[in-house]
């Protein structure tokens, strides 16, 4: 019989070479998001989620429109601050009660550029100042 005792610091592979790993999802959009009965939110669909190397280079993009963040989109780089900025365009389609790509946003234009459009129209000031 194998006793294993619980070693609270994981094992030496880890700390040698997966310190700076993480896990990024790559498509976090409002249909990944499920509610259950208590409205918690669990986010699902991780088929093209990766565990990566900070900033690791992919060879395709992977995602919806209106979700991948820019800097994904322009150079392949991707990071946990990819995810970040899906969640902000999901935010931000709670907040505005708009999908983050719609017609009235203009041919090629988000939310995220909907936005925008009001923070140049408000002079780029801080609305408390």
């Amino acid at each position: 019989m194998l006793r294993y005792e619980y070693m609270p610091n994981g094992n030496l592979d880890d700390l040698l070479h997966g310190k700076n790993k993480v896990i990024v999802h790559r498509d976090l959009k409002p249909s990944n998001i499920l509610l259950d009965g208590e409205m918690e939110a669990r986010v699902v669909d991780f088929r093209v989620a990766k565990l990566i190397q900070s900033d690791e280079s992919m060879s395709v993009i992977a995602g919806s429109y209106g979700y991948i963040a820019p800097e994904y989109a322009y150079t392949l780089h991707v990071d946990e601050k990819s995810d970040i900025y899906s969640f902000g365009v999901v935010l931000m389609e709670i907040i505005s009660d708009k999908r983050s790509v719609e017609s009235e946003f203009g041919d090629g234009n988000s939310i995220v550029d909907w936005v925008r459009s009001f923070h140049s129209i408000c002079g780029g000031n801080d609305a408390n100042a």
